[in-house]
């Protein structure tokens, strides 16, 4: 059965697992009572009822229609029992019909009998948390903080307040009754980092649109910038121990006297960014914790002679962000390392995540995994990337591609201060070396998934986007042939992002793929390895509206499939 919560948070409390087990949090029927028999039955028919719904928890997984029926006649033919009712209601969540659950349990919740039932706290955890999922944030809201009240210890009850205030955008609220909720925790201290971080981006945006709004000149004519001095002295008043707080004053500070000051990059705000329905907080699509917990293969499985360099740029200091791509790199050297080539040392894989990968550490990156492959000309190298790139700055047709080192800003876009792909190129294809990859998790076209909108936010936040979106076309796929594989997320089109698994389109299907599904896909018979041209193809059929690219064909092995041996 699917859990009905992600991550830790447990905002919606289900005692599934329990349903077959008399006791924990749903208690069903006491044993006597189902083996009470029929003369009883007849007389009381909520004996009959309970039997009935037990039966039809049983059969819910394996003959879903017929036990949800069950369970629904059960609960006509005894309306007054709790536990049936909201293991019905249970079952219609489970079925994909909050609408239903919250009915039902909306009806239980005011009910006298669920006034004196040992699950009101499950009913209240539960209906609240529906409510969320069904847009109704104000109600959630409401149910979590008086259920809060009456249970101050439940961690799902402030799991759904905190997302309900989220969602509304009231993120100084949430910081306020975070700081003085009691919970105290890895987890509580994560939630209230990420409200304070809400709060700043709140302050930051003001800045930023005084910004827009002064064309150049210091902000602060039109009486913004005073508010904004207010708001957070005030914060720092009232929350003196907040760093947070404390570093937005000094950087607000500087930003208003040097145009050329560095900003934070902008952050999405759940009120504008969550979707208004449904579980925002669902992880389960996500690889992080299930690569983690994969065991390594069999050290004699892994190779000697394989090196890499794997790059994730998330947060660029001048330019928005590349959402995911830490994640991206990330994931793709923890696979790699685990269930991969790449024997389990760190001195055969470079990873620069964000402020490391600037353009002098990959240029010393690159020349390492170059001079690795001129030492071993049998070895296999990789080389991988996930972040911003651009077409050649003045190019009317592509004659070459950049990638966009972390400290890029948007005036110096050009092959000496970012990563040239014709230089690199052309250093790969002269190495001795048969077995080399290139993957990148980018576009280099005028969308603004690739690098288009790249002067909208940064340390003057003033761009000319027609002449950013105007600096050159996609690159041709003859621009990448060569004897090595190169593999690219986008031609003309722009880089996908896989929400759900929040991570690049490209990324997230080639980890799905070397995590076993790709084995055989392009072809071949499964033989418990998955090579680059199978990740790929399993790639290309999930993501079918796209122009991924793969130069040639190549069986250069990634993962394996089939664990220890």
């Amino acid at each position: 059965m699917k859990s009905l919560s992600s991550g830790s948070s447990r905002a919606l409390l289900t005692g599934w697992s329990l349903w077959s087990a008399l006791g924990g949090w749903l208690v069903l029927a006491m044993p006597g009572l189902l083996e009470a028999g029929t003369a009883e039955g007849i007389s009381n028919p909520c004996v009959v009822a309970r039997e009935i719904a037990a039966k039809g928890i049983s059969l819910f997984e394996r003959q879903h229609d017929q036990g949800l029926s069950a369970m629904q006649g059960a609960a006509d033919m005894c309306p007054s029992d709790p536990n049936i009712a909201f293991n019905l209601g249970l079952a219609r969540y489970l079925d994909g019909h909050a609408d239903k659950a919250e009915l039902v349990w909306d009806s239980l919740f005011i009910a006298p009998s669920a006034q004196e039932a040992s699950n009101r706290e499950k009913v209240l955890t539960n209906l609240a948390w529906v409510k969320f999922e069904l847009g109704k944030d104000k109600e959630a809201l409401q149910l979590a903080s008086d259920g809060l009240a009456t249970y101050p210890e439940s961690w799902a009850l402030a799991h759904t307040k905190l997302f309900s205030l989220y969602r509304l955008g009231r993120y100084l609220e949430a910081y306020d009754w975070l700081t003085r909720s009691g919970f105290s925790g890895i987890r509580a201290t994560q939630w209230q980092h990420q409200a304070a971080e809400y709060v700043v981006e709140t302050l930051w945006r003001t800045f930023r649109e005084c910004l827009k709004s002064q064309h150049g000149k210091p902000c602060g004519h039109d009486g913004q910038l005073p508010a904004i001095r207010q708001a957070i002295n005030l914060l720092i008043k009232e929350y003196p121990r907040e760093t947070l707080f404390i570093e937005a004053k000094d950087r607000l500070l500087a930003a208003h006297l040097d145009k050329e000051a560095e900003m934070p990059y902008p952050i999405d705000l759940p009120h504008e960014s969550w979707k208004k329905t449904g579980n925002v907080d669902d992880r389960s699509v996500q690889l992080d914790d299930l690569i983690k917990t994969l065991p390594p293969i069999a050290a004699w499985e892994k190779r000697e002679d394989a090196f890499a360099v794997i790059v994730g740029i998330n947060h660029y200091q001048h330019i928005r962000a590349r959402h995911f791509a830490d994640r991206d790199a990330q994931n793709m050297r923890q696979l790699l390392v685990e269930r991969g080539v790449f024997k389990d040392d760190m001195d055969h894989v470079r990873l620069r995540i964000d402020q490391e990968a600037n353009r002098a550490t990959l240029i010393d990156d690159l020349q390492w995994l170059v001079r690795q492959g001129r030492l071993n000309p049998g070895a296999m190298l990789l080389f991988y990337f996930s972040g911003l790139g651009a077409p050649k700055s003045g190019a009317i047709t592509l004659d070459d591609a950049l990638l966009l080192p972390v400290e890029i800003r948007l005036e110096e876009i050009n092959a000496k201060t970012a990563l040239s792909l014709t230089e690199w190129k052309g250093i790969l294809d002269a190495l001795p070396n048969q077995q080399v990859a290139v993957i990148l998790d980018t576009c280099f076209n005028g969308t603004k998934e690739c690098a288009a909108d790249r002067g909208t936010e940064g340390s003057s936040g003033q761009a000319d986007q027609t002449e950013v979106t105007a600096q050159g076309l996609g690159p041709t796929p003859e621009f990448f042939h060569s004897h090595h594989a190169w593999v690219v997320a986008a031609m003309q089109q722009k880089a996908t992002l896989h929400g759900p698994g929040r991570q690049g389109g490209l990324t997230y299907f080639l980890l799905k793929g070397m995590l076993g599904e790709g084995d055989g896909t392009s072809g071949g018979q499964p033989d418990g390895w998955v090579d680059l041209s199978e990740a790929f193809a399993f790639a290309k059929k999930r993501l079918p509206e796209t122009d991924l690219f793969l130069s040639q064909p190549s069986k250069l092995r990634l993962a394996k499939t089939k664990g220890e041996r």
